[in-house]
C-alpha cells in the first residue's frame, strides 16, 4: 500500500530571490513529490514529472540512489518518521528490482514507472548505480545498528547467505565481481572506465567490507577489502598533469567530439563518496589542479559567468557538451547540480582546510543557482549559458537534491 507523504507550502511570490532555506523546503517537497507520484511503483522516484521534451517519466538507479542518500541524511538530522516510512519503502523497491529479470542484471540504469525494466535501446550497462545505492543502504543500516534494529537489517539489508538475498550484499557482490567491466559514464554517453564509476565502487566496498566485518562476515569483507584495494591502484591512472584528474579512459564507445578529459562528473564523485573515501582529499594536489580547471574552463565558456561577474561560476558537464535539455546538436549549458557542487566542494574544502574565507564562495554558488531559478522554487535541469533562463527537464529530482544536499553538507539546515 502506498503512504502518503505530503509537506504543504503556501504559493511563495518572491519580491527577489528566496533564501537558501526557502529554496531547502521547496526542494524537500518536490523531491518527495517526485518520489510519491500517484502512478509510480511505491518506492520509486521519477527523475522529473516531464513526460515529453524532455521525457524525464522514468527511474534511473543513479538519481534515486543519491535521492534516498540525501533523503538518509535529512533523516539522520531530523528523526522524522515520514522520513523513515520513505526510505523503508524504497528499499522493497530495490529489493523488488535487484530480483527483476533485466537485460544486464544490476548493471541496468533506467526502469518504467510501473516498475518493469526499460528493454529500449540505451547505454548499458551502467555500473555506478548499484554501488551509489549500496552506499546509501549502508549509512541508513548503521542508523538502523544504532537504533536497535538489528533483525531489519539482518533480514532485509545485509547477511552473509550465498547466493546474496540482502539488498547491500547483493550490490557489494556484483560491484565486487564486475568493477573491471567496461560500463557507460553518468551522462549514458560514453563507455569504458570512469573515475565516477570507480570511486564509487571503490567507496561501496570499503564501507561494506567494514559492515560486513561487523556483520560477523568477514570471508566477504576479506573480499571486498582487496576489491576496494585493486579499484584503488587503478584510479591512480586518472590522475593527470593537465587537467589534474581526467574523466575516462581505455573509451571503447565514445563521442568523438569530446576531447579535453575535463568534466563535471569527478568533482560529483568526490562528493558523492564524501565522506567515507581518502584516496583524493579535498585538498590533494591532483584535486585542487582539478576543480581550478574546471573553473577556469566553465568560466571563460558560458555568456552568464562573464554578464554576472559578482555570482559563483556557472558549471556544466563538460565544455564540449551538445545537450541543450531538449536535443543532442545544439551547445551544452550550465546545470543546477553541477553549479551546486562546486559550492558543495567549497564547504567541505574549508571543512578540511579550515579556511573561513571560503564561505563568502560558497555563498557565490549559491546565489548564483538561486538567480537563475525561477524564483518560486523551481529548478529544472540546465539555464541557457546566454540568456541564463532555465531550461530542459522541469523540477529535475537531481537539482533538487542537489540543492538539499549542498545544503546539509555546508551546515545550513
Amino acid at each position: 500500500m502506498k503512504f502518503v507523504f505530503l509537506i504543504l507550502f503556501p504559493v511563495i511570490a518572491f519580491a527577489g530571490l528566496p533564501t537558501k532555506e526557502e529554496q531547502f523546503k521547496i526542494s524537500l517537497a518536490t523531491v518527495i513529490e517526485n518520489a510519491t507520484m500517484s502512478d509510480v511503483r511505491p518506492g520509486m522516484v521519477v527523475a522529473s514529472p516531464s513526460k515529453s521534451n524532455p521525457d524525464y517519466y522514468f527511474d534511473w538507479v543513479r538519481d534515486t540512489s543519491l535521492t534516498m542518500r540525501a533523503m538518509v541524511d535529512y533523516y539522520e538530522l531530523k528523526h522524522d518518521s515520514r522520513t523513515k516510512r520513505m526510505i523503508f519503502t524504497w528499499i522493497d523497491s530495490e529489493i523488488y528490482r535487484q530480483n527483476l529479470p533485466t537485460m544486464t542484471g544490476l548493471g541496468e540504469p533506467k526502469f518504467n514507472v510501473n516498475g518493469s525494466g526499460f528493454s529500449g535501446p540505451w547505454g548499458r550497462p551502467q555500473n555506478d548505480g548499484a554501488a551509489l545505492r549500496a552506499l546509501a543502504m549502508i549509512k541508513f543500516a548503521r542508523i538502523l545498528l544504532k537504533e536497535g534494529q538489528q533483525d531489519f537489517v539482518i533480514k532485509k539489508l545485509y547477511n552473509s547467505m550465498m547466493p546474496a538475498s540482502a539488498a547491500i550484499k547483493k550490490d557489494l557482490e556484483y560491484v565486487g565481481h564486475n568493477w573491471r567491466e567496461h560500463s557507460f559514464d553518468l551522462w549514458e554517453e560514453e563507455k569504458g572506465m570512469h573515475f565516477y564509476t570507480l570511486l564509487a565502487q571503490f567507496t561501496a566496498l570499503q564501507e561494506g567490507a567494514i559492515l560486513a566485518r561487523e556483520m560477523g562476515d568477514g570471508g566477504a569483507a576479506d573480499f571486498y577489502q582487496e576489491q576496494r584495494n585493486q579499484i584503488g591502484n587503478k584510479l591512480k591512472e586518472f590522475v593527470d598533469p593537465r587537467v589534474g584528474i581526467v574523466v575516462t579512459k581505455e573509451k571503447s564507445a565514445r563521442l568523438d567530439y569530446k576531447n579535453s578529459g575535463l568534466d563535471v562528473a569527478p568533482l560529483l564523485a568526490l562528493l558523492h563518496t564524501s565522506p567515507y573515501q581518502k584516496l583524493f582529499p579535498f585538498r590533494s594536489a591532483p584535486v585542487l589542479k582539478y576543480v581550478q580547471t574546471l573553473i577556469d574552463s566553465f568560466n571563460d565558456h558560458y555568456a552568464v559567468n562573464k554578464t554576472y561577474p559578482d555570482l559563483g561560476v556557472a558549471i556544466g558537464r563538460y565544455i564540449e557538451d551538445k545537450y541543450d535539455g531538449y536535443q543532442t546538436s545544439s551547445a551544452g549549458n550550465p546545470w543546477f547540480l553541477s553549479t551546486l557542487a562546486l559550492g558543495e566542494y567549497y564547504c567541505l574544502l574549508r571543512n578540511e582546510t579550515k579556511n573561513r574565507k571560503l564561505t563568502d564562495l560558497v555563498e557565490k554558488q549559491f546565489n548564483r543557482v538561486l538567480f537563475h531559478s525561477d524564483r518560486q522554487g523551481h529548478l529544472s535541469e540546465q539555464f541557457n549559458q546566454t540568456s541564463g533562463t532555465m531550461q530542459g527537464a522541469r523540477d529535475l529530482t537531481w537539482s533538487h537534491n542537489a540543492f538539499m544536499t549542498a545544503m546539509m553538507r555546508c551546515g545550513l539546515i
